[in-house]
């Protein structure tokens, strides 16, 4: 098997914002907003129902990280988070099982752009400021419940014959930006466009991979 890409797109992970930070008179923006503690305060703040759900990109990891495809180097696994930042995952990362510690791990990586922050060979790390420096020209095969409908074998086929990574959406409700859009190659849709969680269509694909791998 080839190489193969995925990068989480417009995953819903960032710190409390300054909005919640000058109502709630926080001293320090160092925690994760989750839509669970901060829901009242997320109300009005713009594109507040794809906000707040780190839960959704750390389930999605768990079902690809550490997996012999990922350990071996044939998937590199990326995140872009509600910034616009793109960070890596180094291939022999274990993220924390549990959601807690999974978030302290997220706010950590997002005030010090890499964890731990003093290693040099750090387990996850800032690899692009924007999707468009990341990319550098480059498109991605997007998937969306619009789009052309396809396996996930196919998808897969087309990422390593177009050396193009996959875009998986890590947000709760709506639609992907037009800013992410325009980076499609091409729009793919998995059985019949069905409204799976992020995490099931990352099983999917892991599984698939598996296949492939052996």
């Amino acid at each position: 098997m080839g190489k193969i890409d995925i990068i989480y797109l417009e995953s819903a992970l960032e710190l409390i914002p300054k909005e919640i930070i000058k109502k709630r008179k926080i001293k320090s923006n160092s925690s994760i907003l989750d839509i669970n503690f901060h829901y009242k305060d997320m109300l009005k703040l713009k594109d507040f129902k794809k906000r707040g759900r780190p839960d959704i990109i750390h389930n999605s990891l768990l079902n690809i990280l550490e997996k012999p495809f990922v350990i071996d180097g044939k998937v590199d696994v990326y995140m872009h988070v509600y910034d616009g930042r793109v960070f890596k995952f180094s291939n022999d990362i274990r993220i924390p099982k549990n959601y807690d510690r999974f978030k302290g791990l997220m706010s950590q990586l997002l005030i010090y752009n890499k964890v731990p922050p003093n290693e040099e060979k750090p387990l996850i790390y800032l690899v692009s400021k924007n999707l468009d420096e990341f990319l550098n020209d480059k498109k991605i095969l997007l998937l969306t419940e619009n789009g052309e409908e396809h396996s996930v074998d196919d998808l897969i086929n087309i990422a390593l014959e177009k050396k193009m990574p996959i875009g998986i959406g890590a947000f709760a409700h709506g639609d992907f930006n037009e800013k992410t859009k325009k980076y499609a190659y091409k729009q793919i849709r998995l059985y019949h466009g069905y409204k799976f969680k992020s995490w099931d269509i990352t099983c999917f694909i892991s599984s698939k991979l598996m296949e492939k791998a052996i």
